[in-house]
């Protein structure tokens, strides 16, 4: 069995909230004062959300304003832990008010919102009354209990200490209703002092297919600590006081231009919750530019992203195990657990992450239409250009004539293959140079139809390195234009450039071992080139997906569909919301049972239809990522989205008559097919219902979010340590399987990572938590801690295959990349239509501003 991270609740668990029903005047009102401050940005997204900030700050304890069904039907609640006292709600919902309506720098006293509180008492809710069971199988639940469910599964977690190992760590909880470590950082000594960093505990509300219960997920995580507030948004606060909660205040933090400081910027409290404390009597907040350093035991806070710390990521498995069986004591039920199915996936060692043969090269290049593949190679630096000369030396054959570094010349590299080189080191620098020359210093970029070209392309990046102004986006973008794909190689700085960087890379060549220095870099890039953007593959894929039991018996269709809503702002000096973006990527693959076969990738472009995958690559990147929605338009959108996929099935089915299995990532696509939500699994909309034959196509939801699913933590049918009993097993090759209340089954693949099965280092967090790391070995606090993860199948819809055909098929194809030697979170068709989205140039980037986002986290 595999034990996980989540946590039934039963009906007798679920507890009661505090709950203040708000009249509909006072959402009225809060969307005045929304309008007042639409545009400015130091302020929350919304009001009710500024204002729970507030109520946190001077009660101490959690506060949501939320709807009961949507913002703008059915009552508001406002919801906490314990009653709030009258008087303090007044004061300080009237002072929030007042600075809120300040328009033009001038506050306006009006006193709407605490007259309506006064004739409103709050009621403990119970949260049982809040969910309904329609069926066997089927949860209904108001939104807003998922939003503060979780608040009374912390303090029931925290009402002991949680035992790691031999080190009994106590745990608080803050203002979000997440539980940490506060007493406890976990520290690294070094020569500019000691590092530090808080372990939190986030309980997550979820649902899972065909389970009757509200799901509890235990979400593990470290914060690194700063000494300075740059990249800071929030921060928590130990504010003591003598009535009301005692959680740690959770507070969001802006950064403003300020001319009295010696930098232009100061971070000061976001909206109003400082000086609403000091109006309703309470001690000041503690803060000042400096306050992380000269309060570290009060005030404390990390970077927004994962930079560079002494402290690595991560908390390792044997911290979730540990906290899986203090779970089990405190809350008094048993985690959920998956059972042995008869599937099994390739193991890390028998992952074919090898070379295309020159051969499998040749057959690719022909079977996907071509006569001829062009790799032009745009560089930088002459070491760079000798890397992948050396690495394509690896696709000729025996007796081929030698690759030669002569620029701008067509060197052979197969029958079929070329490579061409440019030095164009001027238009590679970061920065905003005029690379409308691109196409007359490398004019091998442009080909003709029956020849494939795909750039490789040198970037300047090492360890700590800052860029403004990255070149990749734009880089990417023009030659998309030219109609080719590219792929990245990372090249390390100039040493003259070492004033961008925190750590200055080291200029020491790859190597593995004591064998032939291996180039790892250069051969992933080659790899990923020619397989994952170009589309040329060999038999790997149908070595994987034909292994008993239940092997691919056909041709089929394997359609991964990935969906996102980008939401961006510009950014010109002042942020300014922008329309978000609905961002769609299909793609499918013609996979045979036969090795001998290779398979073809394409990608959908709603002008030119199911086309060459490396062509409509070079599309993509060259235009829009996905057409701007108004909230407004957002159903609109969606139905359009829904009708394209439906159009896009229909013609793969005329393209050739192979049965279609649809791969559909969890995370956005249930918004467009509630039928991929688990209360309308299989009962709901789904890809292809618009079509005659919608019944024939199988549809497979893929969910690898870790909020979302119950992490593996041990598979107690593993290989035990006997030095360590007490350690966690890793999950295996095998796929496990949950039975719902009503018979349906969802599998979960667990993955390790390559850094969790290189050495023991990597291993370090399943021997240790960072609680009990011996002192001798307090430098792998340094390295990041890898947990396991995993990755849930469920069948929507069977189609023309059995389901333990489907699930077979979808964890085999998370088991055997396309071009790389270890696992994905995704089967290939959702992974090559994701890494497409992520490469895309104006990926989480507002696209009027034509610059990338200053953070692409």
């Amino acid at each position: 069995m595999i034990l996980t991270t989540g946590f039934r609740i039963p009906r007798s668990l679920l507890g009661e909230l505090h709950v203040y029903v708000l009249p509909h005047k006072f959402r009225q009102e809060l969307d005045v004062i929304g309008r007042i401050w639409r545009r400015d940005q130091e302020h929350a997204r919304a009001p009710h959300a500024s204002l729970a900030v507030a109520l946190r700050a001077v009660t101490g304890q959690p506060v949501r304003i939320l709807p009961r069904t949507r913002w703008k039907d059915g009552e508001v609640f406002l919801i906490t832990t314990r009653p709030i006292a009258p008087d303090l709600l007044a004061t300080a919902v009237r002072f929030w008010e007042r600075l809120a309506r300040r328009e033009e720098g001038k506050e306006r006293d009006t006193n709407a919102l605490a007259p309506m509180l006064a004739q409103i008492t709050s009621h403990a809710r119970p949260i049982a009354e809040a969910i309904d069971t329609p069926q066997r199988g089927r949860l209904e639940a108001e939104n807003w209990v998922y939003e503060v469910l979780g608040w009374i599964t912390a303090e029931r977690l925290i009402s002991q200490p949680v035992p790691f190992d031999q080190a009994l760590v106590p745990f608080r909880i803050d203002t979000d209703g997440t539980a940490i470590a506060w007493d406890t950082p976990i520290a690294r000594p070094g020569r500019n002092g000691t590092a530090r960093a808080l372990m939190k505990v986030t309980p997550r509300i979820k649902t899972l297919p065909g389970v009757s219960d509200l799901v509890c997920i235990l979400d593990v995580s470290l914060t690194r600590l700063e000494d300075n507030l740059y990249g800071v948004r929030s921060v928590w606060i130990d504010h003591g006081r003598n009535n009301g909660g005692n959680a740690l205040l959770r507070l969001p933090v802006i950064r403003k231009r300020d001319r009295n400081t010696d930098n232009g910027w100061k971070t000061v409290f976001r909206d109003y919750s400082a000086p609403i404390v000091t109006a309703c009597g309470l001690s000041p907040l503690p803060w000042s530019q400096d306050a992380l350093a000269q309060r570290p035991d009060h005030v404390r806070a990390g970077r927004a992203v994962n930079d560079r710390h002494p402290i690595g990521v991560g908390v390792g498995p044997r911290t979730f195990l540990r906290l899986i069986e203090h779970a089990q004591n405190t809350l008094g039920i048993e985690p959920v657990t998956y059972h042995p199915t008869t599937i099994r996936v390739r193991g890390d060692r028998d992952i074919d992450g090898s070379r295309l043969t020159p051969q499998a090269l040749d057959a690719a290049i022909a079977t996907n239409g071509y006569q001829q593949l062009r790799i032009v190679h745009l560089s930088a630096r002459p070491e760079s250009r000798e890397r992948i000369r050396t690495e394509l030396t690896h696709y000729q054959r025996p007796g081929d004539p030698e690759i030669t570094p002569a620029l701008g010349t067509a060197h052979t590299i197969s029958e079929r293959a070329e490579l061409v080189v440019y030095d164009t080191a001027d238009l590679l620098r970061h920065g905003n140079p005029d690379r409308s020359q691109l196409i007359e210093q490398a004019p091998a970029l442009k080909g003709a139809h029956d020849t494939l070209v795909l750039a490789l392309v040198d970037t300047e990046y090492g360890a700590g390195m800052m860029i403004n102004d990255d070149a990749k986006p734009a880089l990417r973008r023009a030659i998309g234009e030219l109609g080719a794909a590219s792929q990245f190689l990372a090249i390390p700085p100039h040493v003259e450039d070492d004033a961008t960087l925190i750590d200055a890379p080291s200029a020491q060549p790859l190597s593995n071992d004591d064998g032939p220095k291996r180039d790892y870099p250069a051969e992933a890039a080659v790899k990923d080139l020619l397989m994952r953007c170009g589309g040329l593959t060999d038999g790997r894929l149908a070595t994987a997906v034909t292994l008993n039991p239940h092997p691919l018996d056909r041709e089929v269709w394997l359609v991964g569909i990935h969906v996102r809503r980008q939401n961006t702002s510009k950014n010109n000096g002042t942020k300014t919301n922008t329309r978000p973006r609905l961002v769609s990527v299909l793609v499918a693959i013609q996979a045979h049972p036969d090795p001998s076969i290779p398979s073809t990738v394409r990608l959908y472009r709603p002008d030119t239809g199911w086309t060459r995958h490396p062509e409509a690559l070079a599309a993509f990147y060259a235009g829009s990522i996905g057409p701007e929605i108004s909230p407004q338009q957002e159903q609109q959108a969606y139905a359009d989205l829904r009708d394209m996929t439906d159009t896009a099935l229909d013609e793969l089915r005329k393209l050739a008559d192979h049965p279609i299995i649809v791969m559909a990532d969890a995370d956005a696509t249930r918004r467009i097919w509630h039928g991929l939500t688990d209360n309308h699994l299989r009962t709901g909309r789904l890809p292809g219902d618009g079509l005659p034959n919608a019944l024939d196509i199988a549809v497979v939801r893929i969910n690898s979010n870790d909020e979302d699913i119950p992490r593996p933590a041990h598979r107690t049918d593993g290989q035990q340590s006997k030095k360590d009993p007490a350690q966690p097993a890793t999950p295996g090759n095998r796929v496990y399987e949950l039975t719902g209340d009503d018979r349906t089954r969802s599998c979960l693949l667990g993955k390790t990572s390559r850094t969790y099965a290189a050495d023991q280092t990597g291993r370090i967090g399943a021997s240790y938590t960072r609680f009990t790391l011996p002192e001798e070995q307090a430098a792998k606090q340094g390295k990041p801690w890898h947990s396991f993860t995993g990755t849930e199948f469920v069948v929507a819809r069977i189609g023309l295959l059995t389901e333990d055909t489907l699930l077979a098929l979808a964890a085999r194809l998370c088991a055997q990349p396309i071009s790389w030697d270890g696992r994905t979170r995704w089967p290939v068709p959702l992974h090559i239509a994701r890494i497409a989205d992520e490469d895309h140039p104006y990926y989480r980037t507002d696209e009027t501003s034509d610059a990338p986002a200053e953070e692409r986290g």
